[in-house]
């Protein structure tokens, strides 16, 4: 049996105003649960890569690791920490408002070619062997999405003094953002795009399609918002609550202080429990 982690935390983006600083802290609590406070995942079998390491080709890479060798019985976790967005499909038939949701990696600069869609994801996760227990952590803007229809969201304003910021990326040229190209050699196939809302696992999303995730101060350390409440209720009920009961009690803890997120729970996992049964 195999269980191995993929965590990828990224505070520090070369493009302006889109520092984070909760981040690398979200995945550095995700390794101590479920290493030292669970023992389900052997120090060993878990991988770390922030920031200038979290290129677009080092999450793929390590990705390819995570799924290599995996078969029924096994257990693999994959959280990401950082900025999400929105570009413009080049799957018009089957994104309603045209947009992609992407993760933002280190190395992202607003065009297709940096960014991992939702389609790269499903693409990839779309050959996890039946039995394998999946779950997917993103703490990002937009994160809802990675598996369904997208919404557009217009994000607030932010100064750069807030003690909330949001990880939603601004982007260093617009104009970049609406290129569509649909002979584009990144292009994924509609067959496989199309299972993205077969996601054979759970993906617990930081927020609803409409909102945005908190990278926040909470308790003298910056931490993202859901991350926080997340292992906060796993800590207390996770061996034997289901995923979906879990993020309905982030979603009360997070509302008693007086966040605007409700974080969603999506696949064939959402009724299980968090550690392989």
């Amino acid at each position: 049996m195999k269980n191995k982690a993929l965590l990828v935390g990224i505070n520090d983006y070369p493009l302006p105003g889109n520092d984070l600083r909760g981040c690398i802290n979200d995945i550095e609590d995700m390794r101590h649960f479920i290493a030292h406070q669970n023992k389900v995942y052997a120090w060993e079998n878990i991988r770390i890569i922030t920031d200038n390491k979290a290129t677009k080709k080092g999450i793929l890479e390590q990705l390819d690791w995570l799924l290599e060798g995996i078969s029924a019985g096994d257990q693999i976790l994959f959280q990401y920490s950082g900025h999400g967005a929105q570009q413009p499909t080049f799957h018009p038939t089957i994104e309603k408002d045209g947009l992609d949701e992407i993760i933002c990696p280190y190395d992202f600069n607003d065009t297709p070619t940096t960014a991992i869609s939702d389609k790269e994801f499903a693409q990839r996760f779309a050959k996890i062997p039946k039995g394998v227990h999946f779950v997917w952590i993103s703490d990002s803007c937009h994160a809802e999405d990675l598996s369904r229809d997208p919404a557009l969201i217009h994000p607030p304003k932010q100064q750069l003094t807030d003690p909330i910021r949001y990880r939603h990326f601004k982007g260093g040229h617009p104009d970049l953002l609406h290129l569509s190209n649909p002979e584009n050699p990144h292009m994924i196939k509609t067959k496989d795009a199309a299972k993205a809302s077969l996601l054979q696992g759970a993906l617990l999303s930081g927020c609803a399609s409409h909102q945005l995730s908190a990278d926040a101060y909470i308790q003298n350390r910056f931490n993202g918002a859901f991350t926080h409440y997340l292992i906060q209720n796993l800590s207390h009920y996770g061996h034997n609550t289901p995923m979906r009961i879990i993020v309905d009690y982030v979603n009360q803890d997070l509302a008693k202080n007086g966040f605007d997120q409700n974080p969603k729970i999506e696949g064939a996992l959402a009724h299980s429990t968090f550690f392989k049964s």
